[in-house]
């Protein structure tokens, strides 16, 4: 506008020349504005795309190198004839009107200026109109303003005009100056520049307000304008009227940071809001800067989290280094009868019974420092009602995790648990004190009759020894029964600790513990599996004892291999097998098919099995054998099978 105004006044100083000096002088000045309308039009096209940085030092040198010759070809342009000829100088109404004749430095000159005059124009068409709202309205001024008086040139130097001599290109910027005017006034051309869209607002993925000083929206990016009913009669207005949330923005300082809800046809959505103030070069605040930045996802996250935990059968607390709760998850108020703000603030030590509360302070005290340390507890924890329930509690020391900064329990009462396994302890207990009394008074009255058998047995004649082996084979019954009430009593106790078990070595140590004759084993094996040692190597030899005494040992093989899909394991032999309908009868105490067995055997298999939680079932071999299979639904298998 600089340049336009001293264009224009030399173009007045030409009108009114009453002679060839000033005439020259009239050139002299509307030079001076003619030489800078193209350079500082770029720079403002530049300026206003947010391309500024493109003009170095060296390129602004580089740009303003061409006006400053051309601007001394003017001053010495009456020495010579390569800027124009001037002859024949009349003066007459209305306007001065010399004979003038130009050259090749005014054509080199015209063309730099309409080529830069044009570069300006496309960026300031590509930027702007691609926008919307006042942005494209600002734009589509601007071109307007610089196009009209651009036209008026070319008709003024490759044309006759209406005007004669007269520059059409003064009167042009009339209409410049009104249309810069709507812009700069009516569409705040100059409050907030565009580079600030360009490098901030367009290109982020997250809604974007800027709000002048008198609290207006001037401003919004695409992905924040599908949150407003319409975004073109939405600028302008108040920001309190059209941006969701707004009146609800806490007061603070740059740079706050606020959480709004917003309720969309999808449902609500959660926004993270940044809130920066906006100053110009003087310091003088000039708008403020909102990204509202969509947590949706984070806060279902957020929220999922915490009703499991709030809803899950264990509780969740944290502990600041002194062992003072910081957080109490809900599920306390079920468990023990408190409110979690109740426990909150307090030291845990205290709610521990006396007798349990050394160990747990030793712990704290001793791996308060030991980031990642883990641990699990025991104790006897005061309910609200002031009664005392088992609490096992595992803890994680994550006092260093700025998220947690602190001991995480996770926490499950297990008293009755407890209560269960001594009330089988006891009923185990009294069942092995049974079993011994009926075995040691069965033991004796057993022994008197063998001993009176054995006085018969000579005094009777050889008629009676049927009668006399007979006896004989019962009282020997009687007493593998006796010897095998104590194993069966004690097979169903439900196992209750268990260790990693190698079935291979097992099979082999049961084995050796058994009259196997010529029999072979084949273990076709490597599982290990958590159970009851000594419980598993009886199931082995009872296993094998059958398979023995129900088959012929000479060519007899037996075979211990895992199930394929490594759940369990199976036991066969290449025997005569068990008749179909038999197979459900096998597990029954009492039932044997040998004169000779207690029928015990396979009952006690059962029983450890079950004991274990696992489940066994009798079935037909390749060979045609019988086939025991185990499957440990309770245990997992730890080495892949493999041949022995």
């Amino acid at each position: 506008m600089v340049c336009v105004a001293v264009y224009s006044l030399g173009n007045g100083i030409l009108a009114a020349s009453t002679s060839m000096s000033t005439y020259r002088a009239g050139l002299l000045v509307k030079y001076l504005g003619l030489l800078g309308l193209g350079p500082t039009q770029f720079w403002f096209g530049l300026t206003y795309s947010g391309r500024e940085s493109v003009l170095t030092r060296r390129r602004w040198a580089l740009l303003l190198a061409p006006p400053v010759v051309i601007l001394g070809f003017v001053v010495t342009a009456q020495s010579h004839d390569l800027m124009w000829t001037l002859d024949g100088f009349v003066q007459g109404p209305p306007l001065a009107n010399p004979e003038r004749e130009n050259g090749p430095i005014f054509w080199l000159n015209l063309l730099y200026q309409y080529s830069l005059i044009g570069t300006t124009y496309v960026i300031v068409a590509l930027f702007g109109l691609r926008r919307s709202g006042r942005y494209r309205t600002q734009a589509t001024l601007m071109l307007l303003g610089g196009i009209i008086p651009l036209i008026a040139s070319v008709v003024f130097v490759f044309g006759s005009g209406p005007m004669g001599s007269a520059d059409q290109t003064a009167f042009a910027f009339t209409f410049t100056g009104i249309v810069f005017a709507i812009a700069l006034f009516r569409f705040d051309l100059l409050d907030l520049m565009p580079v600030a869209r360009h490098t901030l607002v367009e290109e982020m993925a997250d809604p974007v307000f800027v709000v002048d000083k008198d609290e207006r929206l001037v401003d919004v990016n695409e992905t924040g304008a599908a949150l407003l009913d319409n975004e073109g009669t939405a600028l302008g207005r108040s920001a309190t009227e059209v941006m969701p949330s707004y009146d609800s923005l806490p007061d603070g300082d740059d740079s706050a940071d606020a959480d709004v809800v917003i309720e969309s046809n999808s449902g609500p959505r959660y926004f993270d809001i940044n809130c920066s103030t906006l100053t110009d070069q003087t310091g003088s605040v000039i708008g403020e800067l909102l990204i509202y930045r969509d947590v949706t996802e984070r806060r279902i996250a957020e929220e999922r989290f915490q009703r499991l935990i709030e809803r899950s059968s264990d509780m969740v607390t944290i502990l600041d280094e002194v062992g003072e709760f910081t957080y109490v998850s809900q599920p306390v108020e079920k468990i023990l009868g408190y409110e979690p703000t109740e426990l909150v603030g307090e030291n845990v030590i205290e709610y521990i019974h006396p007798d349990d509360r050394r160990d747990v302070a030793e712990d704290l005290a001793k791996y308060v420092d030991d980031y990642g340390y883990s641990g699990t507890y025991v104790v006897r924890f005061r309910d609200a009602a002031g009664g005392w329930r088992f609490i096992e509690a595992r803890a994680t020391n994550l006092l260093a995790d700025p998220f947690v900064e602190g001991i995480v329990l996770n926490s499950r009462d297990v008293t009755e648990q407890l209560q269960r396994k001594r009330k089988l302890e006891r009923q185990n207990e009294r069942l092995d004190q049974f079993a011994s009394i009926v075995a040691h008074d069965l033991r004796n009255p057993l022994n008197v009759a063998s001993g009176r058998l054995s006085l018969l047995e000579r005094d009777v004649d050889a008629s009676h020894d049927a009668s006399i082996n007979a006896i004989q084979e019962q009282l020997e019954r009687m007493e593998s029964i006796i010897d095998d009430s104590p194993t069966l009593a004690r097979s169903g106790e439900t196992v209750t600790e268990t260790d990693e078990v190698d079935l291979e070595m097992i099979a082999y140590d049961a084995w050796q513990s058994v009259e196997t004759g010529g029999a072979t084993l084949v273990v076709k094996t490597t599982l290990q599996l958590d159970g009851d040692r000594n419980r598993l190597r009886n199931l082995f030899e009872n296993l094998f004892r059958n398979s023995v005494e129900h088959n012929e040992s000479t060519d007899l093989t037996v075979e211990v291999g895992s199930l394929p899909d490594g759940v369990g394991f199976y036991v066969e032999d290449t025997g005569t097998g068990i008749p179909n309908q038999e197979r459900d009868a096998v597990f029954e105490q009492g039932y044997t098919t040998n004169t000779e067995g207690t029928g015990f055997g396979l009952a006690i298999v059962k029983d450890i099995v079950q004991a274990h939680g696992w489940e066994i079932s009798v079935t037909e071999a390749e060979s045609g054998g019988a086939r025991f299979v185990v499957e440990c639904h309770e245990s997992p298998m730890v080495n892949q099978p493999g041949t022995t």
